[in-house]
This record gives structure tokens, C-alpha cells and sequence, in this order.
């Protein structure tokens, strides 16, 4: 009998040990957004009046910068030459950017900025991530999000109502949910099995 009891006990905490830790809950971050609103503002601020194009920042190594000539071909150079705008942004606005990163626990941002047809109009799309579990195709990730159109997309799913990780975790299928924080930010929840 007490073999049987130590296998059941045995057998019970090593399906607990193997659960996927929780993300963050929703009330978390957007006490956590609340808390660095600024950070956040401050980000979206230089990525649209600073940058160009769409990317990635920090850059894939932040040693290096690859630099576009002037017969389009691409050199990879050691960053020596600190000063050279990366996507748009000077150097100090690289620091700042570091800096604002490092408080609000983000280690990169996905920007997406486009000029629009109107003049001194500016689309810009920002994607931070925040927790992440799990590999590239199969995990759980939450992030923050900025985008002033994303309720107008079709394929987008946002609720207003329950936490993102009760719903997804009610059916445990591929999941893209949004949840409006303020004005233009969301948190996403993506789950991929």
C-alpha cells in the first residue's frame, strides 16, 4: 500500500512539475503599464518621430551595424562609428531607448512605421514583448501593443472581459487575444501548440 501511495505521489508531482508556469495576468500588466506609462509613451514618441521603416531594436547584434551604400549594396561594419543613425535613431536616441527597455522589462520592440498618404501622417505599430515560454512554434508569449487600427482589422480577436490566460487556457488551441489597456495600447496573448 504505501509503495502505491509513493508512485500516486510521485506520479502527481511530476504532472505538476511539467505545467507550463502562468504568464503574468492581465491585472498585472496593466498594473505594470500603469506603473511605467511614461516609459511606454516615451518609446512609442521616438519610434514615430525618430525612426524609419520597419525592424526591430535593438538591433540582432549590438555590436554590429549593417550599412546601406550609396550603390545599395550592404556592408557589415563593426559598430566603431557609434554615431551613425541605426534605422533612423541617433545615438542618443539608442541610449534613451536602452534605457527605457531596461525599466519596463522588454528586451525588444518590433516597430512597424510607414508615412501615410496624408501629410505629417504617420502609421506606427509597436510590439514589446513581455513573457515568453516555450520555442518558436509551439509556447506561450504576452506582450504589449500599440497600434491606433487594430480594432479596425478583421482577423483580430480583442476582449474586454475575463483574463486572457483563463481563456486560453479553457480550450489549450492556438490563440491570439487582445485586451485594450488605453488609447492605442494591448496586451496580447499568443499560445501556440
Amino acid at each position: 500500500m504505501k509503495i502505491v501511495i509513493i508512485i500516486l505521489l510521485l506520479t502527481l508531482a511530476s504532472v505538476v512539475s511539467c505545467e507550463p508556469p502562468m504568464p503574468p495576468t492581465d491585472e498585472e500588466m496593466i498594473r505594470h503599464f500603469a506603473t511605467h506609462e511614461a516609459a511606454f509613451d516615451k518609446i512609442r514618441k521616438i519610434m514615430a518621430e525618430s525612426s524609419e521603416g520597419s525592424f526591430h531594436y535593438p538591433p540582432l547584434s549590438p555590436c554590429d551595424i549593417l550599412i546601406l551604400d550609396s550603390a545599395g549594396q550592404i556592408s557589415y561594419q563593426p559598430n566603431q562609428v557609434q554615431d551613425t543613425p541605426v534605422h533612423g535613431l541617433s545615438r542618443s536616441d539608442r541610449i534613451q531607448l536602452d534605457s527605457l527597455l531596461s525599466e519596463i522589462g522588454c528586451g525588444l520592440v518590433l516597430v512597424d512605421r510607414r508615412e501615410q498618404e496624408t501629410a505629417d501622417s504617420v502609421y506606427v505599430s509597436l510590439f514589446m514583448l513581455y513573457y515568453s515560454h516555450g520555442i518558436v512554434d509551439a509556447g506561450t508569449s504576452k506582450s504589449f501593443v500599440y497600434d491606433l487600427e487594430l480594432r479596425s482589422r478583421r482577423d483580430i480577436r480583442i476582449t474586454e472581459h475575463g483574463d486572457l490566460n483563463k481563456i486560453y487556457r479553457r480550450t489549450y488551441n492556438d490563440t491570439t487575444l487582445y485586451k485594450p489597456v488605453k488609447e492605442g495600447w494591448y496586451i496580447e496573448l499568443d499560445h501556440s501548440r
